[in-house]
């Protein structure tokens, strides 16, 4: 359905015509029916400018009337298109694959006569200034399935040309009918304000950003065991790490990483080499890099890390470290590596006189 007049919407362009991530709503619609298997679609309208969009090719196109209810109308008694079930869905709601694939198993069980999304109330509602339970409110949404020879005979008798949804004609003759109605929880917005574009842009366009963070430190040979940190492990080794903090090469990279994702300056800039900053736990970096990534709305995709070091063997310490980073980034292991390579005894790393780290970051 695509023939209304957008009057709320307040712009000369036709909402459904708007571009999210370089394909109109119109576009992102049809792709998805498409992707899904659906081979009769048809199109309503009243504005031909939707007719120079290539993306009608191959459907099947119908004038809208003067109302949604008139529009359903013609679409149902004009279509060419023979099927038992009819999905009628407004065309400035992006389609959720989720929610038309859950629609398509209840149609198949070939029992109901109308299928109804709903989403949950889950603000305050009031009707004038008496509250209203919000557990008995549904909110309605589309596409919705109906058997289409009923559905066909309801909007020919209808005079009633101010619906707003096609499930009403169902609804209001509800102990005849078998209706299904089905929680939706997928990210089904209708475009009906201007602002609404901008809402949903912010939610479809967030652009995936990288990161990249490096660290290195001198380390000393010792005679017997020290503790040092990896990773926020604490490590048993005969080495001391030369640091101003506790010289965790694995968080700082990745606190690095983090902010250059987010365009953020180094770390030293946030924690420099100060008497407050001495002998410092760096996961008080890394948490800050955190919260300045939750504060600007992102998450984090996937971290790859790299240690460059002769010593110490990280492989025996791999599963902790992991399940520390894991923890305090929030993610899961699917979404980190952890690798470890030597510098061939090469330089000063390779002699053993260094410790380096890399933290590649993508966030979302």
């Amino acid at each position: 359905m695509a023939a209304g007049k957008s009057t709320r919407f307040k712009s000369k362009n036709n909402k459904i015509l708007s571009k999210i991530n370089n394909k109109t709503i119109l576009e992102h619609n049809i792709d998805i029916l498409k992707k899904i298997g659906f081979k009769k679609i048809t199109l309503v309208i009243n504005d031909q400018r939707i007719l120079k969009n290539q993306i009608t090719t191959n459907i099947e196109i119908i004038k809208g009337g003067k109302t949604r209810a008139l529009s359903a109308r013609n679409a149902l008694i004009k279509s060419q298109k023979k099927s038992k079930y009819v999905f009628i869905h407004d065309a400035a709601r992006i389609l959720q694959t989720t929610l038309i694939k859950k629609l398509i198993f209840e149609t198949n069980k070939d029992i109901y006569d109308c299928i109804i999304p709903y989403a949950k109330c889950s603000d305050t509602a009031i009707l004038g200034t008496e509250n209203i339970s919000r557990e008995k409110i549904k909110l309605i949404k589309t596409p919705q399935v109906f058997l289409k020879s009923k559905i066909t005979k309801l909007h020919i008798k209808n005079n009633d040309y101010d619906i707003t949804d096609d499930s009403k004609l169902i609804r209001n003759h509800h102990k005849k009918y078998k209706i299904k109605y089905l929680l939706d929880r997928s990210l089904n917005l209708k475009i009906t304000f201007k602002e609404d574009i901008e809402n949903i842009k912010n939610l479809y366009e967030k652009k995936i950003r990288v990161g990249l963070g490096y660290d290195i430190h001198r380390i000393q040979k010792l005679d017997k065991f020290n503790s040092i940190f990896l990773g926020g492990v604490k490590i048993k080794s005969k080495i001391k790490i030369i640091s101003h903090s506790d010289g965790d090469v694995i968080l700082h990279a990745i606190t690095d990483s983090i902010l250059g994702a987010l365009s953020k300056r180094d770390i030293g800039t946030y924690f420099p080499n100060n008497q407050k900053n001495k002998n410092r736990n760096s996961s008080e970096f890394l948490n800050y890099a955190l919260n300045n990534l939750r504060k600007e709305d992102y998450k984090i995709n996937n971290i790859d890390i790299m240690i460059v070091s002769e010593i110490p063997k990280i492989n025996p310490h791999y599963k902790k470290i992991i399940k520390f980073l894991t923890k305090i980034l929030k993610i899961n292991d699917k979404q980190i590596t952890l690798k470890a390579t030597t510098n061939e005894r090469s330089g000063l790393i390779g002699r053993s006189k260094y410790i380096a780290c890399w933290s590649n970051i993508s966030i979302y």
